[in-house]
């Protein structure tokens, strides 16, 4: 497949004769340098099923067969608008397009096409008009063929011959008598009259609401020399009586012993179809059926508009599906499609027309609650939304749940525009995601402060690492029965120029959003590890360090590959080295995650399982994995103060004796819980107790003393 600039190539046209106004020529370059034009070999795939579509295509030479599920579903011609998003009706949003012949195509990007010519579809067919050059030098050649005639029938045979080769309709007209001398075959195709029917009929014959008077008028122009051409829109009926709009550019070209109007005409079915639908794809979403943002976003204007020297709030409602990729993955794109339509109808039924319900993209719906009179009338609406996703949506027979996060924001309290209501409403959305999710958040100047932050944050992560401002803070592990140090918890900490140390919670969700965690992974894998080579060296005692993984870092094929290198290169003893993982890795592929635990265990790596009973892993499925620790999370240490009240950790402590690990309680704070987590079993105890995280420095000295 071949791609290139149509500017700098010629292609076949597309009903190619100018039938519209001239368009600005300014505009019409700054379009044509936009697109491309493809060339496929026969037998070439575009795209497959199930890719995704992101353009407009016009088939401007060649066919193309459109299969779905091995079913050709149809077959693409000449002419013919398709992509992933407006394949054919009724039938799957993707499917597989192969070239049968050599083809030609042009590509219009799906933004450009719904900005531009959505509205005003006569531009696109301007656009094919400019751009089909091989037309442009039929008409030219055409012109001056007729110049060099002497008679009728030199004229006749000569036009027939060039232009039968077209996809326009082509027709013939004697000026004087305004009969028709001839049609090319593509008109008498689609008309369905043989050349002999043709030679005792008029234009009038075919064309409704055209007489002589009214030709006569609209050609007189021509005759006079004050135009080169005229344009007329009607009718044509075909023999059998079926009609299809048609669009006619006439021009005039005299000969030496008689004048000839040519015709050129087009078939705008196609167009006037496309539009339809086109217009229909632009406001709604196939999906569900709803307003799609478009259409949203002017009802919002109009109610602001409305809502303009009241006191009456408009609310802007943001819900976002909580985890859907994680549902959509498991259950299918169909059935993910499903489901979404399926929200969709309880968001309407809910409403009930009073309040307008809009998709507005991906897993985000958007409700605009006008005619209230107290903003307390939005948080009781959005806790019934709540409430709505508490029973199981039916999908392919399962019953499957789905909780929403919602943000609200009002106007004019929080902005006086639809542009800033939704904006503020997608902050106070994610606000109530970062809080749990299956929640409701109500817009405030705070979170906004600390969106642009987030945004800071992250636009300023990707030169983080080469600007050298990550370290990684040191806090020890004490072994309760001796209290001296066994260890170290390696913790990111980024020094930012603006916003000062930055810690992991803020640091972690942004590179893996930004596939960053990745690079950063390995800085901290690399860095720790030379940390204890340099402890090494120094003589102080061999004490190991641990490192929080990611679940992403963790399902890259070659982790295992990567962190052998990384001990190698810095000339460590594997068992020096800790990793932790949550919980939650372990039950997203068991299979996996305990292929790469095995391997990295055999190496001498400790294996320790972070966030112990705050996840979801299966304690029968525990003994699938080789793990060194169970580490006890600091809401089950926080509220110890005797052996009474700590039924949760000493559970965890029973546990893992049961299965011959050793157990770490984090966030110690108090004498009171390091002597409880004592007298319950406990190992290890790490917190402010003994000592917050330090940087390198401080941790060295706590190492020296503790080797004293």
């Amino acid at each position: 497949m071949t791609t290139s600039p149509l500017h700098d190539h010629k292609i076949d046209p597309l009903k190619s004769l100018s039938v519209f106004k001239i368009f600005p020529e300014d505009k019409l370059i700054s379009m044509i340098q936009n697109f491309d034009a493809i060339t496929l070999e026969s037998g070439e795939i575009l795209f497959r099923e199930n890719d995704v579509g992101d353009s407009m295509f016009v088939i401007l030479s060649g066919e193309l067969s459109i299969e779905c599920e091995t079913m050709r579903v149809a077959r693409g011609n000449r002419g013919d608008y398709f992509g992933e998003m407006a394949l054919i009706d009724n039938k799957p949003r993707s499917a597989t397009v192969t070239a049968i012949t050599k083809s030609q195509l042009l590509r219009i990007s799906r933004d450009q096409f719904v900005q531009y010519f959505a509205s005003n579809p006569q531009a696109l067919m301007d656009l094919l008009i400019k751009v089909s050059e091989r037309a442009r030098e039929s008409l030219k050649f055409l012109s001056n063929e007729i110049k060099s005639l002497k008679d009728q029938k030199k004229l006749n045979a000569n036009l027939q011959h060039l232009l039968n080769d077209t996809s326009n309709e082509i027709y013939i007209i004697s000026s004087p008598s305004l009969r028709l001398l001839s049609m090319n075959f593509r008109a008498r195709e689609n008309l369905g009259f043989d050349k002999e029917e043709v030679s005792r009929m008029t234009l009038f014959d075919i064309t409704d609401n055209l007489n002589k008077e009214k030709f006569d008028e609209l050609i007189n122009p021509l005759r006079t020399n004050k135009l080169e051409r005229v344009f007329y829109k009607g009718v044509n009926r075909r023999k059998d009586g079926s009609e299809y709009p048609i669009e006619y550019t006439f021009k005039l070209q005299n000969g030496e012993s008689t004048s000839i109007i040519i015709g050129v005409a087009q078939d705008i079915s196609k167009l006037i179809n496309f539009k339809e639908k086109y217009t229909n794809l632009t406001y709604y979403d196939s999906v569900t059926g709803l307003p799609n943002k478009n259409l949203i976003l002017e009802k919002l204007n109009i109610e602001l508009l409305q809502a303009k020297g009241t006191e009456n709030p408009v609310a802007v409602m943001l819900i976002s599906l909580d985890n859907f990729k994680t549902v959509n993955d498991s259950i299918g794109r169909q059935a993910g499609d499903n489901l979404l339509g399926e929200i969709a109808k309880r968001l309407q039924k809910w409403s009930s027309s009073i309040y307008p319900v809009a998709r507005y993209g991906g897993a985000e719906f958007i409700i605009i609650l006008s005619g209230i009179k107290y903003e307390s009338e939005a948080a009781r609406a959005a806790s019934t939304i709540l409430n709505l996703f508490q029973s199981p949506f039916t999908v392919a027979g399962l019953n499957t749940y789905i909780s929403v996060s919602i943000g609200t924001s009002y106007y004019s309290t929080d902005g006086n525009d639809g542009k800033t209501l939704v904006k503020n409403a997608e902050i106070a959305m994610h606000h109530a995601k970062e809080n749990g999710k299956n929640s409701y958040s109500r817009f405030t100047s705070d979170m906004e402060i600390k969106a642009k932050n987030k945004f800071t944050l992250e636009r300023d992560l990707y030169k983080a690492l080469e600007l050298n401002q990550f370290v990684l803070y040191y806090q020890p592990k004490f072994e309760l029965s001796s209290e001296t140090i066994i260890g170290f918890e390696a913790l990111l900490r980024w020094k930012h120029p603006t916003q000062g140390l930055v810690l992991p919670m803020d640091i972690i969700p942004l590179a893996e959003k930004t596939h960053l965690i990745f690079p950063l992974g390995e800085w901290i894998l690399r860095t720790a590890c030379k940390q204890i080579k340099t402890w090494g060296d120094m003589g102080l005692p061999g004490k190991s360090i641990s490192i929080n993984l990611s679940s992403h870092q963790f399902n890259q094929p070659n982790f295992v590959d990567k962190i052998k290198e990384i001990i190698l290169t810095e000339d460590i003893h594997p068992e020096h080295l800790e990793l932790e993982i949550t919980d939650t890795i372990l039950v997203e592929n068991s299979e996996m995650v305990a292929s790469q635990l095995n391997k990295l265990y055999a190496m001498g790596i400790k294996i320790s399982i972070d966030d112990f009973g705050t996840g979801c892993s299966s304690l029968n499925n525990l003994n699938l994995f080789p793990l060194n620790y169970l580490k006890i999370e600091p809401v089950f240490v926080k509220d110890i103060s005797s052996e009474e009240n700590a039924p949760l950790a000493k559970g965890i402590i029973t546990l893992a004796k049961s299965m011959n690990l050793k157990t770490i309680a984090k966030g110690v704070e108090t004498e009171i819980q390091k002597e409880v987590l004592r007298s319950i079993g406990c190992d290890i105890i790490q917190g402010h107790l003994m000592s917050k995280p330090v940087p390198e420095e401080e941790a060295t000295k706590l190492l020296t003393q503790s080797k004293n």
